[in-house]
């Protein structure tokens, strides 16, 4: 009862302000709270691991909206800068992380991955993951 409490003030607070980012885990992830700085590393491949489980990190398209403010927000980088980066971790055998089509598409992914970590607007969110982080854009 007590968490359903908490889970609808939440869901209130983050009503109340601007466009926000949500970043999500997998319920079984080892970690409650995660910061902007460790974020940027699980998305830039830098952090692989959190108390043993692998990371598994999904972006929306280059494209979606919500990925450009990801990339401003948290990686503080634009899609150059991001191309760049990735082409040189390429020839250092590290893939970028795998692309989704929707945020119902990342929800259900980060659901299903142990160590499953993704981004999505306060709309998508449901009971199949934790959250991580709230990011306000202010936008």
């Amino acid at each position: 009862m007590v968490k359903k409490i908490i889970a609808i003030i939440f869901l209130i607070c983050i009503q109340s302000y601007g466009e926000q980012i949500l970043i999500i885990g997998n319920k079984k992830l080892p970690a409650d709270h995660l910061s902007r700085y460790e974020v940027k590393l699980i998305f830039l491949k830098k952090k692989l691991f959190i108390k043993g489980v692998r990371l598994v990190p999904v972006n929306l398209s280059p494209f979606n909206p919500l990925r450009k403010k990801f990339n401003k927000y948290i990686l503080k980088m634009d899609n150059e800068q991001l191309n760049l980066y990735w082409n040189n971790m390429y020839f250092n055998g590290i893939d970028p992380p795998v692309v989704l089509s929707s945020q119902r598409a990342v929800v259900e992914f980060v659901s299903k991955i142990k160590g499953g970590i993704g981004y999505i607007t306060p709309k998508y969110l449901n009971n199949k993951v934790k959250v991580l982080l709230v990011v306000d854009t202010d936008e």
